[in-house]
Parts: structure tokens; sequence; C-alpha cells
């Protein structure tokens, strides 16, 4: 975790401010009980880019039947809604977040640094539904979450990959089968640990993404300028067993404040979303997650978070959710049909 300094918040307010609105006309989403009366203030819309397009076929029918038009978010996104506020007063430092496979319009969050290793279930509306403490992990600096295939069915991936000051030898991944029952207050979970260090020295990250069929496992460190390093998990994972990354390449920069927070793959594998604490990117994904996050994304909306560090897409893949840091959080819906 990284925080903004005090020239860098009104600079990205002024960012977003310049930027085009995305059209006002809200989406119909049955896991959003959002309002399409969303202040300005609250939320901004990206500008739709013509340098990048997803050609997944997901979508609707188009009415002349010539079969589904293409998912295309850079075009189709609405503006953030807010669609309620983080209830507990445990979670003031969401830092990851990752929507359920198995159960609909649920969330999985945990905090930044500083908690146990722990996450919860929420609601898109932000209210707890359950407590997970992980046996057998650590919780040095969890920056990020995602949902991926494992061996059991479905799991949840938790990221100890912060390291603000670039001294760790080691860092993990926790992976968790997602539970198959919400039930109100605290359970114990297990976890594999998938321990890991970099080829070339240490690094900070916040970002996890996991493909949603494969299970490759690839990290995009944080940097304060420059191109953003990535690195890869050698296939199969082996729980239990160290591994050394693979380098990939770089993301180039993107946005007024680079910093790469958090991202998540479309659950259909069509795309890639990167968030920065003043903008949200999308990267059509073709053949591989490196190839994907070597082009040039374009810009789709995101709500002004000042600490925004999570992004997740929903498990439909008609929008994403984003939350910031800090107590009372507000939980900021994108719709995408």
């Amino acid at each position: 975790m990284h925080r903004l300094t005090r020239l860098a918040v009104p600079l990205a307010f002024a960012f977003v401010a310049c930027e085009a609105r995305a059209p006002t006309d809200a989406a119909g989403s049955s896991s959003s009980s959002a309002s399409s009366s969303a202040s300005s203030d609250e939320a901004a819309s990206g500008t739709a880019s013509t340098s990048a397009s997803s050609s997944s076929s997901s979508g609707t029918t188009g009415s002349g039947g010539q079969g589904p038009l293409p998912f295309e978010p850079c075009k189709s996104c609405k503006k953030p809604e807010k669609n309620g506020v983080i209830a507990s007063e445990e979670l003031q430092e969401i830092s990851g977040i990752a929507a359920s496979a198995v159960h609909a319009g649920t969330y999985f969050v945990h905090n930044d640094s500083g908690d146990s290793p722990r996450f919860f279930a929420i609601d898109s509306a932000g209210q707890t539904l359950a407590t997970y403490d992980v046996d057998g992990a650590f919780a040095v600096d969890w920056e990020d979450a995602a949902s991926g295939p494992c061996p059991l069915g479905h799991c949840l991936y938790f990221g100890d990959i912060g390291d603000n000051n670039e001294q760790r030898t080691s860092y993990a991944v926790y992976r968790v089968t997602e539970p198959l029952a919400i039930a109100a207050g605290t359970h114990n979970v297990a976890a594999e640990t998938l321990t890991f260090s970099y080829p070339d020295g240490s690094h900070n990250a916040e970002t996890l993404l996991v493909h949603p069929s494969t299970g490759e496992i690839v990290i995009v460190t944080k940097v304060a300028s420059g191109p953003a390093p990535m690195y890869r998990f050698p296939m199969p994972l082996t729980p239990g067993s160290p591994v050394v990354l693979e380098k990939l390449g770089a993301v180039a920069p993107h946005g007024l404040v680079p910093r790469i927070t958090g991202g998540s793959i479309h659950p259909n594998a069509s795309g890639i979303l990167l968030r920065t604490y003043t903008g949200l990117g999308y990267y059509p994904l073709g053949d591989s997650i490196a190839a994907a996050l070597s082009g040039i994304p374009c810009d789709v909306p995101v709500a002004i978070e000042v600490q925004g560090e999570s992004v997740a897409w929903t498990a439909a893949g008609d929008g994403y959710v984003t939350i910031a840091e800090g107590k009372s959080a507000p939980v900021n819906i994108v719709h995408c049909p």
C-alpha cells in the first residue's frame, strides 16, 4: 500500500473531471439495487478509446439476426453507481475483492496489511455475510484477491504480495476452496500455500490475476514510474513447493497516476481490468495474459476513489465492482450490458 500525496489527489480529480462522460442511461442488472441518480461528484466516467476493443463473442443478439454482438466494455459500460457502503467496522482498508462463482451477488474481500489472515463475504450493498479465518496462512501484506479454477473445483486466491520497502525474500499466494455455504459468523477454512520468489530480487505488487480456465497466475508489480514488470507462476501449480516466477515483460504506464493497484480477468477470459488510483484500463485478452497486457488499453468508467485498490468483474461478467480503502467505503458498480 502506498498513500497518495496531497498533490496527487487534486490532480486526480482534475484528470477525471476532464474526461468525457459515458452515457447516463441506467443499466439493468439483477445484482444491483443502485439508483441511476448517483451524483457526478461520486463517480466519473472514462473515455472510450478506439485503440483497443474486445473481440469476444459474448453479448446479446443483434436486431439483424446476425448472432451475438461483441462484448465491448470500452463502448458499452455505463456510469458508476454507488450501490451501498461497507457496513462492518472490521473492514476499514479493503485491498482485494473477488466475485463468488457459487453464490450470486456475493463478493469476497480482505483488508490490507495489519489484519490477520482472514477474508469476508459481503453482498453487493456492502453488508457482511460471513467471516473466514484462514488456517495455515500468514498475513504480511495481503494486497489482492482473485477467483479461479483449482483441483477441487473453484477456489479463491489471496496474494500476500505487498512489499513497500522491497525487502522480502519470499511471498505467497493462498488458495482456498470457495465455501459451499454462506452462513453468519466466523468460520475456519484451510489454505494451500503457493510460495514464490522473483528471479530478479524483491518487488512490491498489488495485482493478482488468475486465468478463469487455465488457472495460470500472473502478478503485476507496482512501480512509481515507468513500465511495471509482470511475472508468471510455472505450471502446474505446486502447493508447498517454493518456486521462482518467470518474468513476462512489463505493463506500460497508463493514466495520471500509473501505479497499478489491482486487477481482474473477465470470467469468460475476454479481457482484463487493471486499475490505478485514478483510472481503470481494459485490455482485450487473446492468446495470453502477457500478450494482452503488452497492448494499449482503453479507459473504462471508474468511480472517484482516493485510495482505490480493488476491482472485480461480476460473476456474470456484465459489469464490475470497485471499493476504496477506508471506513464505510462506497461499493461502486459499473454495468456493461
